[in-house]
C-alpha cells in the first residue's frame, strides 16, 4: 500500500475514531466483507496526531462550519466515536456503533415506533431495522437484525490490527456474470484479500494478504506466486526509496491475448525478451512547474527491469514511448523524438511526458524518468546507507519483494507540491473560508510528514497466499 493511502487511513483514525474489534464478533456470521477499526480514544498513538489537528487550527475550523451548516445533525458525527464495526453479506449488511452520547440522543430523536426485543428498543421501516441499547446502536437488513436479536453472532475477522478490511468474492455472484470459461477461472483465482494495520509504541505495523485457488487458473496463479529472488536492493542507488521485486513479463505477455480473445478483443504483445526481476528507486527532485510540463512529469525515479534479449527488448521499449508518446501529446504538438546520447544514456522525447533516458545492459534495463534520476545513478549504494542496513535484517530470506523508504521525506515533498498546487486549484475567486481550509489543511500536512520517519516492508508467497508485512516508523 502507497505512503499517500497509508496516511488517509491515519486521518480516518483520528478523525472518524474508532472500530472496536469486540464490536465485530457481535455481527453474524457468513459476511463475505468486513470492517473494524479498534477503539482509540485516548489512544497515546495519536496523541500527537491530534494535537497537529488541532494546532493546525482544523478542529476548531471544521467544528465551526458543520455546526453552522449542519446544526444539531452535526453531532451525527459522533456515531462512530466509540467505535464501529460492518459487515456485508450477500443478501443484506449489518453496521454495529458506539456513539458519543450527543450522537447517541441525535439518534434517539429521529427515531419512531420503537419497540423492546432482545435487551434492544428496535425499529425499522422493514428495509432497515435500527436498534439501541445503552450504548450500542445498530443497522441492519431484516434478516441480520433478526440474527443479531436471536443471540447468531460471532463473526470473526482474519486478521487482526487496530483497523482490519476483509472481502471475497461470492462465488454464486461470479458464476452469475455469464463470462466466458477463462475469464471466469481469471476471477475465480482471487479467493479473498484482508488488509490490518496496528499501532505500536514506535510507529506502525501492517499486514495484506491475498489468498489464491491455483486450481482455477494456474497460469495467472503462477503469475502472481513468484519462486524467483528479487534484485538485492543494496547494490542499487540511494534515493528516498527503493523497491525490488519479481513480475514476470514474459508470462504475462502469453497470458494475455489468450483471455482477451474471448472477449474478441486482439492484442499483440511480444514480451518474451524481458525477464522477471525489477527495481526502482525513488529519488530527489524539483515538482513539475505549474503547467504541469517540464521537468518531473513522470517523478523521478530510475527503473531498473531484467533482460533476456536486450536488442529485442529496445526494439519494445521504443515502440511503447513512441505510443506514449501519441497519447499524451495534442496533435502537431511534440511527439516522439530521438535526443542524442547523455553519457551512456540515451535520450528520447515522449511528448507532454518530457525527456527519459534509458541504457541497455547485458542483462538489464535502466531506466531514467528525469535527469534528477539520471544524475542518481552514480549514488552510493543502499549498502551504505545507515538506515537500510539497520532494517534489512527484518527482510526474510524467501521475500519476493521489498521497499525501504524515507517515509517522512517523501511525504514533505509531496506536502510541499502539494501547498503550491492548492491554492491554484482554488483560483483567485475563493473566498475566504476556502482559502483558511487550504492554509490550516496544508498546516496540518506539514506537521504530520515531519512525524515519519523510515519504513520497510516485504512480501512472501505462503503456500497459495502472498503475505505483504510492513514495519514503519512514526514520531507519535
Amino acid at each position: 500500500m502507497g505512503i499517500m493511502a497509508r496516511l488517509m487511513i491515519f486521518l480516518l483514525l483520528l478523525l472518524g475514531p474508532a472500530l472496536a474489534q469486540n464490536l465485530i464478533a457481535l455481527a453474524p456470521p457468513g459476511a463475505v466483507a468486513g470492517f473494524y477499526l479498534n477503539d482509540l480514544r485516548g489512544s497515546r498513538y495519536l496523541s500527537g496526531l491530534a494535537a497537529d489537528w488541532k494546532q493546525s487550527g482544523m478542529e476548531a475550523l471544521l467544528n465551526r462550519e458543520l455546526r453552522q451548516q449542519a446544526g444539531s445533525d452535526a453531532a451525527l458525527l459522533g456515531i462512530a466515536a466509540g467505535g464501529l464495526a460492518a459487515a456485508l453479506y450477500t443478501d443484506g449488511f449489518f453496521v454495529i456503533a458506539r456513539p458519543s452520547a450527543e450522537a447517541m440522543q441525535a439518534l434517539r430523536r429521529e427515531a419512531k415506533g420503537l419497540r423492546a426485543q432482545g435487551g434492544w428498543l428496535v425499529g425499522g421501516d422493514g428495509e432497515v431495522e435500527m436498534g439501541f441499547s445503552r450504548e450500542l446502536v445498530f443497522m441492519a437488513s431484516p434478516k441480520y437484525a433478526r440474527l443479531f436479536l436471536q443471540n447468531r453472532r460471532g463473526l470473526q475477522a482474519p486478521v487482526r490490527g487496530d483497523l482490519v478490511l476483509w472481502g471475497s468474492l461470492p462465488q454464486s455472484l461470479v458464476r452469475g456474470l455469464g463470462l466466458p470459461p477463462r475469464a471466469l477461472g481469471a476471477i475465480q483465482t482471487f479467493r479473498r484479500f484482508s488488509y490490518a494495520i496496528q499501532l505500536t509504541a514506535g510507529g506502525y505495523t501492517d499486514e495484506a494478504r491475498l489468498e489464491l485457488n491455483p486450481s482455477a487458473d494456474p497460469a495467472l496463479a503462477n503469475l502472481l506466486l513468484p519462486k524467483t529472488q528479487p534484485y538485492n536492493a543494496a547494490d542499487l542507488p540511494r534515493g528516498l526509496s527503493v523497491s525490488t521485486g519479481v513480475f514476470d513479463l514474459s508470462r504475462l505477455g502469453a497470458y494475455l491475448p489468450g483471455l482477451l480473445r474471448e472477449f474478441d478483443l486482439r492484442l499483440s504483445l511480444d514480451l518474451r525478451a524481458f525477464g522477471a526481476r525489477f527495481a526502482t528507486v525513488t529519488v530527489q527532485g524539483p515538482p513539475p512547474a505549474r503547467d504541469g510540463l517540464g521537468e518531473g512529469l513522470l517523478g523521478h525515479s530510475l527503473i531498473y527491469w531484467e533482460l533476456r534479449d536486450p536488442p529485442t527488448a529496445e526494439a519494445n521499449l521504443l515502440a511503447l514511448l513512441q505510443s506514449l508518446a501519441a497519447f499524451s501529446s495534442p496533435e502537431g504538438q511534440g511527439g516522439f523524438k530521438v535526443l542524442g546520447n547523455e553519457g551512456e544514456f540515451k535520450a528520447v522525447e515522449v511528448g507532454l511526458g518530457g525527456v527519459l533516458y534509458y541504457k541497455l545492459e547485458a542483462n538489464r534495463l535502466i531506466l531514467a524518468t528525469s535527469k534528477s534520476a539520471l544524475a542518481a545513478v552514480k549514488n552510493p549504494t543502499w549498502r551504505t546507507d545507515p538506515g537500510f542496513q539497520r532494517f534489512r535484517v527484518r527482510i526474510p530470506a524467501n521475500a519476493v519483494s521489498y521497499t525501504f523508504t524515507n517515509q517522512g521525506a517523501i511525504l514533505q515533498q509531496q506536502f510541499g507540491s502539494l501547498s503550491e498546487l492548492l491554492p491554484l486549484t482554488i483560483g483567485d475567486q475563493a473566498d475566504a473560508l476556502e482559502r483558511e481550509i487550504v492554509d490550516s489543511f496544508t498546516n496540518f500536512l506539514e506537521r504530520v510528514g515531519q512525524r515519519f520517519g523510515l519504513g520497510l516492508s516485504y512480501t512472501v508467497v505462503e503456500g497459495n497466499t502472498l503475505v505483504g508485512r510492513g514495519f514503519y516508523e512514526v514520531r507519535w
